[in-house]
């Protein structure tokens, strides 16, 4: 008797765990994610343990999304082997060189790397693409097809240039990436649009199709997860 209550206990954990990454739900589960995550980094004491988790962190929100994708055939698996190769050695030859993005380094809260380049950095960019993608998707529905490929191509890149963006405000306090300059020069948004651009005309040539709530609330919540830390520094810089 003892067995079976524990066994049935086990098994509704286990369901409940479940429903908050279903379709439905994902997009509340990331809200309290990315907001259980502001605070692991406000509060000095958690801090350290905030960059260590950093790389699980990126890993379960991908997997995540990624599990709700609907059509996992050869054009999706392709894309996703072009985007995860080709950006981590582009950004591997500009840490080396720093003649794409301009000079920087990367430091330890995105996990192990090669080459001076962490392994997960083209998960990164294969995320973001997927979500700037659907982005692009849910305008293009919403605007009774006036949008078309080339739009949504192009907005897609400028989203994820609007990603670096905020993300670069914070990227050095985060350690995630450092700039010899205080701030990235134009070189580094210019190849991010360059790059960004080519994933979205190789994503809308293979005629991928994104999932919508999970990924566009995946990207707001980055978003304002970034610009919150940006607001906490700038608060403690102003009362210092």
């Amino acid at each position: 008797m003892k067995n079976q209550t524990h066994q049935s206990y086990i098994k509704s954990t286990f369901y409940r765990v479940i429903s908050v990454l279903s379709y439905k739900e994902l997009p509340k589960t990331f809200v309290i994610f990315y907001s259980v995550g502001i605070l692991l980094y406000l509060i000095p004491l958690t801090r350290d343990l905030f960059k260590a988790i950093t790389p699980l962190s990126l890993i379960f929100v991908i997997a995540s999304l990624l599990w709700h994708h609907k059509k996992w055939d050869r054009s999706f698996l392709l894309f996703i082997a072009i985007v995860i190769t080709s950006s981590f050695f582009i950004e591997a030859v500009g840490v080396e060189t720093g003649a794409i993005f301009g000079q920087y380094k990367y430091l330890s809260a995105l996990g192990p790397k090669v080459l001076e380049t962490p392994l997960l950095i083209g998960v990164n960019w294969l995320m973001l693409t997927y979500c700037s993608a659907a982005i692009m998707e849910y305008i293009r529905r919403r605007s009774s097809g006036t949008v078309d490929v080339a739009i949504k191509i192009i907005g897609g890149a400028l989203i994820m240039v609007v990603y670096d963006v905020a993300v670069e405000l914070v990227a050095p306090q985060m350690g995630m990436w450092q700039f010899i300059s205080d701030y990235p020069p134009v070189e580094n948004f210019v190849m991010w649009f360059v790059m960004a651009l080519f994933y979205h005309i190789i994503f809308a040539g293979l005629k991928i199709k994104p999932v919508g709530r999970p990924a566009i609330a995946l990207f707001m919540c980055q978003i304002v997860f970034f610009l919150a830390i940006y607001l906490y520094w700038q608060i403690a810089l102003y009362l210092n």
